[in-house]
């Protein structure tokens, strides 16, 4: 039988303030798959108004280096400055399972991205890995979005 993921103790966290508004750092975490590696394709869908605040949406990410497909939650909250909350969850007999979740709020003029891992699936160093590289594709996302401005 499977353990239940402990949501109050993560096997990990990592950590991230960006540089920029809550705004610039939501606006890039939704379009950052629009610079996405050839060898991958991320689709969305499913995107549901949950009230006057907050929309849900679903994105599922396949790539050709493992047979694993991806699901990530993420709802968008504007109460309070601002929140994104990021799942990274699997089907699971008739339900789903919670792997990774990670939280983006304002705070003091950026955003402050805090992620938890519950569990690794024996890949931990990967783990920092794939978080630096989220981190970085944001910026790069940000980046884009400034010189589009620019013209």
């Amino acid at each position: 039988m499977e353990e239940p993921i402990n949501e109050e103790n993560p096997v990990v966290q990592f950590q991230y303030r960006y540089p920029f508004s809550f705004q610039s750092v939501a606006s890039a975490f939704i379009t950052k798959f629009n610079y996405e590696p050839r060898a991958m394709l991320t689709t969305t869908t499913g995107v549901t108004q949950l009230d006057e605040d907050r929309f849900m949406f679903y994105r599922r990410a396949d790539t050709v280096f493992s047979n694993d497909i991806t699901y990530e939650r993420v709802i968008v909250d504007r109460r309070d400055g601002g929140k994104i909350t990021s799942e990274l969850i699997k089907p699971r007999n008739g339900g789903e399972k919670l792997f990774e979740r990670g939280v983006i709020i304002a705070e003091n003029g950026s955003a402050l991205h805090n992620h938890f891992i519950y569990e690794h699936q024996g890949i931990k160093t990967m783990k920092v890995e794939a978080f630096k590289i989220g981190v970085q594709r944001v910026l790069k996302t940000i980046k884009f979005a400034e010189f589009e401005k620019q013209e």
